[in-house]
């Protein structure tokens, strides 16, 4: 593709993305829908920003067609399928993606982003893939589990990343409880998952669990609190400051009463 049509083809899907996909009164028509699955091969190539574009334009009629490109067997095209539902914002895509993202077959790359589009159109039914995910054998699942559902403000995911917090992996445990501190507040002096032990990690997932059951039918989900690391607890007194030789200097005489 030369660089004039690129840049013709980023134009007209620049302009499809401003006025928004077609009215969505009517189902597409046998022939429109050859024509749609017509585009699917060209998803992968040189003209895939001109398909993705097509796609766009259509809205959601076009779901059903682009269900068949998550089942493509280039990467891309499939790759291209989801990130074409996440710029229609249909929900109706979302089952589809909860379906990619649960295969077991489906290479990771393709999961997780079908997850993380999935919970962004639809989080209230995110729950039975993230349930599945959690009990995957790739670590680089169940991270994404733990990542994403941050997104999801249900008590079910609260169960699950409990049980998560026990993982045999240290950063799944991790992200785990990051995600609870979000949801919770919830900090225990000495729970450091990322220096944990197995036996620590059980341990402290049963601590969370008698929590959790004391307090599940009261709790109530609250504002997102800021993204980032739980905070350091900080002993009482405050941490010493490191040995040096130089002696304390002044501070600069404008700060001085």
């Amino acid at each position: 593709m030369t660089r004039r049509a690129f840049l013709r083809v980023a134009l007209a899907l620049g302009l499809v993305l401003v006025l928004g996909p077609a009215p969505a009164a009517l189902a597409l028509t046998e022939e429109e829908t050859k024509r749609a699955e017509a585009l699917i091969p060209l998803l992968d190539g040189e003209q895939e920003f001109w398909a993705i574009g097509e796609f766009v334009h259509i809205g959601p009629p076009a779901i059903p067609v682009l269900a068949k490109g998550v089942r493509h067997p280039s990467r891309r095209v499939r790759m291209n399928a989801i990130e074409t539902m996440s710029m229609i914002k249909d929900k109706a895509a979302a089952p589809i993606l909860t379906a990619v993202a649960a295969n077991e077959e489906e290479i990771p790359a393709v999961r997780e982003k079908a997850l993380r589009v999935a919970i962004r159109l639809d989080p209230a039914h995110a729950v039975p893939a993230l349930e599945a995910m959690a009990k995957d054998q790739s670590e680089t699942i169940r991270n994404a589990v733990v990542s994403e559902s941050r997104f999801v403000k249900d008590k079910a995911v609260i169960d699950l990343l409990i049980n998560l917090l026990a993982d045999d992996s240290n950063s799944v445990a991790d992200g785990a409880f990051r995600t609870l501190w979000n949801f919770t507040g919830r900090m225990v002096e000495g729970q450091d998952f990322i220096q944990s032990t197995k036996e620590e990690r059980v341990a402290w997932a049963r601590d969370w669990a008698r929590w959790w059951a004391d307090n599940r039918d009261k709790f109530q989900f609250v504002p997102d609190r800021p993204v980032g690391p739980p905070p350091i607890m900080i002993p009482p007194g405050g941490f010493p400051m490191p040995p040096t030789d130089k002696p304390i200097q002044p501070p600069p005489e404008k700060f001085r009463k």
